[in-house]
């Protein structure tokens, strides 16, 4: 038990709900498309996509170890060795899927693949950047949705590749993908609003190594980006639901902006990692899950009706 307990500290596990909600989201938006989901296939992206998550935080936590010297979680053959499995399990997964669905499905993985190692690794990893939010809320947000839509509705076409002989036939459904932008776009704005947070709290400690967001614009006009994406996301929930993109079901989700907007004000307040760091999770969690009800909710009534 001491094994697995140290191998769930080593990967965060506590932090995965990041993949988890956005894949739900993406699965109830489907069903809300479409009356039906893709069981098998959802359920292997979804192991391959915690996989690939947890690589990428046994990478950092690595990474870390070697560099303050700190006690390791497990010994360098055994932490290399969980890494690389993670990684070839997820991306066998993913190759998998990419057969069954489509040349999209695997160059979405394949940013996902791309962006996770270089969040982490080599001479300037994104986590250290000024545009790891960004990337993060991209990736996490849109190409995970992008990904489990393609799956689960291909009846709705977003994005089809064809390569026939020498010929590359692309072909783009904008007002689809437009439309998943925008029903993406809280869990975007909630997820890079995690990163920001972090950083916001971790300026001090962080200025010698890392050249974060935080940095670059400063705390006040961080602290006003971070409330600022709160909005978006509510904005863009609202849009959604009066242009049709999703039920008028998720104007609900709006009752959560007043714990939020408290949130956020305690946030403004002070900016510590034990104490205040947290409140962003509750966010992400108080703008998603609301959201993601309310989506499946859509669609159990389009089925029943």
């Amino acid at each position: 038990m001491k094994t697995v307990a140290t191998f769930f500290s080593f990967v965060e596990i506590r932090t995965k709900l990041a993949s988890l909600l956005p894949f739900l989201a993406a699965l109830a938006y489907a069903f809300y498309l479409t009356g039906a989901i893709n069981v098998r296939s959802s359920l292997l992206y979804l192991v391959a996509a915690l996989l690939f998550d947890m690589s990428v935080t046994a990478i950092n936590n690595y990474k870390d170890v070697r560099e303050t010297k700190a006690v390791p979680h497990f010994g360098r053959p055994a932490s290399l060795a969980m890494i690389f499995t993670m990684i070839a399990a997820a991306g066998s997964l993913g190759l998998y899927l990419a057969w069954l669905h489509g040349t999209a499905v695997l160059l979405a993985g394949a940013v996902c693949f791309a962006a996770g190692i270089a969040y982490t690794y080599g001479p300037a990893p994104i986590s250290k950047s000024g545009y790891g939010e960004a990337v993060s809320g991209f990736v996490m947000g849109f190409v995970i949705m992008f990904i489990v839509v393609s799956i689960n509705a291909p009846a709705v076409p977003m994005v089809d590749i064809e390569l026939n002989r020498r010929q590359l036939h692309i072909s783009i459904e904008l007002g689809n993908l437009l439309a998943l932008a925008l029903v993406s776009l809280p869990a975007v704005c909630a997820i890079a609003n995690i990163m920001l947070a972090n950083n916001i709290c971790d300026l001090e400690a962080d200025k010698a190594t890392r050249y974060t967001m935080a940095r670059h614009i400063g705390i006040p006009n961080a602290l006003l980006l971070f409330a600022a994406l709160y909005c978006v996301a509510y904005l863009a929930i609202v849009a959604a639901s009066i242009l049709g993109i999703v039920p008028l079901w998720c104007l609900a989700a709006l009752v959560t902006a007043w714990p939020v907007r408290k949130n956020v004000r305690a946030f403004f307040q002070k900016q510590t990692k034990p104490e205040t760091f947290p409140l962003a999770v509750k966010n992400f969690l108080l703008v998603m899950l609301p959201f993601v009800f309310t989506l499946l909710l859509g669609g159990i009534l389009g089925v029943m009706v």
